[in-house]
């Protein structure tokens, strides 16, 4: 029923011998504890470089074995898929074969199926409920290092479900990514452009954004686990202490894991809730925390977005909530949670930048003004939140039609350099070409949302020319989309 560690490798190895144009595995630098190799596989068709990239881990736990194979079968569906031009079908939810296109044609899909094989081979052959990897603690009769938990986020604070003692379950380890599986991950996330993180986990029904020490709250930029101490074998000794986050971030976190869970309960009903880690138990030194909060304590690493998902039920029986005698119906909601996040990673204004523009100057000043300027009101959020929500489903019409591509990019070079002098007026023959492309993209859309929020969009443009981009932007942030 599940895959031992040799038959997921044995499928990594064949669909990269097999389908080469679209997947490539490689080994990892450091084998496990116990000398095995680690495989990562590496999704893409099609050309362009500088891509955005997604990382999915399953397989730290060593008792939750259907994530992994989950992964793997993934993997193969979205080969097949986009060799025959087949939909994917997840029960009651179906993926269009052009949306598998534009995924694989315009990201970078990294998965870790299994980042701790000694504990699945543990698993299926000794002890069912081990939880950790297999590392020896010296000068104890316990073993194992519980792997989320050894990242570089206030390890070693004993924040709830964390400790210090090695016979715990929640073992931190001797040291800050002591362990050869952590510093795999840290390795991916170091040596790949990664924008958004997944670390697959069962069980609760889950999806979870950080902060995962304590709550969230984003009026404070002081208040940083930056300036709280590392290893202290101590919960957080600041009292009410409440982690900053971004207005920004915290609506890109809680908008996209909706869509996952959305796109989960289409699959069988299953309804998972969006929430922060916090919300299930307090800890530190998980993945997903370590994957965001990596652009905090080096500013010249990248943004990644990082989430936990929590796969099944929490059932009486604890072996079938880890391991259910039937992980088919589970697996399938997972692989349409994870293509919604990775759907969710794709950026339209990017790709049309550096794909048909073949540079960034203007991205670089559109992404200054959402981030800096509507990230600030909720007004402006609103609007941001629009333009994600009609991004995906445009992408695949703007990659497949040529005349509708070069248009589209001429007006994004036009916009940027518009927003480089927010004196510089918005031209009405601008403001018009737009508003055409716009409906021609709204003519070519299925969807009622789609077309609706692009009709909020040229009923604004219609009356911009003239204005500067400084009133444009001030009007967007003070009135949402209506």
């Amino acid at each position: 029923m599940y895959r031992t560690v040799a038959q997921l490798d044995a499928l990594t190895g064949l669909l990269a011998g097999f389908f080469p144009q679209l997947v490539t595995r490689f080994t990892l630098p450091e084998q496990s504890v116990e000398g095995r190799d680690v495989f990562a596989l590496r999704l893409r068709a099609g050309a362009g470089e500088n891509r955005r990239g997604v990382l999915l881990v399953a397989g730290t736990h060593s008792r939750e074995l259907m994530n992994p194979d989950c992964l793997v079968e993934m993997a193969v569906d979205l080969v097949v898929s986009y060799l025959n031009g087949t939909d994917i079908v997840l029960g009651g939810r179906r993926w269009p074969a052009n949306d598998i296109k534009v995924i694989l044609e315009t990201i970078d899909l990294y998965l870790v199926p299994c980042i701790n094989p000694d504990g699945r081979e543990f698993v299926m052959t000794v002890d069912d409920l081990w939880r950790k990897n297999r590392r020896d603690n010296p000068g104890t009769s316990c073993d194992g290092i519980d792997l989320n938990r050894n990242s570089e986020i206030l390890w070693g604070v004993t924040q709830g479900q964390t400790s210090c003692a090695p016979c715990s379950d929640v073992y931190v380890g001797p040291a800050v990514f002591s362990e050869p599986e952590t510093r795999n991950v840290r390795w991916m996330l170091d040596n790949h452009r990664i924008d958004c993180f997944a670390d697959v986990h069962s069980f609760s029904e889950l999806v979870l954004y950080p902060w995962d020490h304590a709550p969230t709250q984003t009026t404070d930029p002081a208040q940083r686990f930056t300036t709280l101490p590392n290893g202290t074998c101590q919960p957080i000794q600041v009292r009410g202490y409440q982690e900053y986050m971004p207005p920004r971030d915290v609506q890109r976190f809680t908008t996209v894991a909706q869509r996952v869970a959305d796109a989960i309960a289409a699959v069988r009903g299953r309804v998972y809730t969006p929430q922060a880690s916090i919300a299930l138990y307090p800890t530190t030194g998980t993945q997903s925390d370590y994957a965001y909060s990596r652009h905090i304590t080096d500013p010249a690493k990248r943004k990644v977005f990082g989430y936990t998902l929590e796969t099944g039920p929490s059932l009486p029986d604890v072996r079938e909530s880890f391991h259910p005698s039937n992980p088919d119906p589970i697996k399938e909601e997972a692989e349409s949670g994870l293509l919604a996040l990775v759907q969710q990673c794709i950026c339209a204004i990017e790709l049309i930048g550096f794909r048909l523009l073949a540079r960034d100057d203007e991205v670089v000043a559109l992404r200054k003004i959402r981030d800096e300027f509507l990230s600030t009101t909720e007004a402006g959020r609103d609007w941001i939140a629009l333009f994600e929500r009609v991004q995906t489903p445009l992408i695949g019409v703007l990659l497949d039609d040529d005349e509708l591509g070069r248009r589209a990019a001429g007006l994004v070079e036009r916009a940027g350099l518009l927003v480089s002098d927010d004196t510089a007026e918005f031209d009405g023959q601008v403001a018009a070409e737009a508003v055409e492309l716009i409906n021609q993209l709204a003519d070519r859309s299925g969807s009622r949302v789609v077309r609706r929020d692009l009709a909020a969009v040229a009923r604004r443009l219609r009356v911009s020319g003239g204005e500067s981009a400084r009133t444009l932007i001030e009007w967007l942030m003070s009135r949402g989309p209506r």
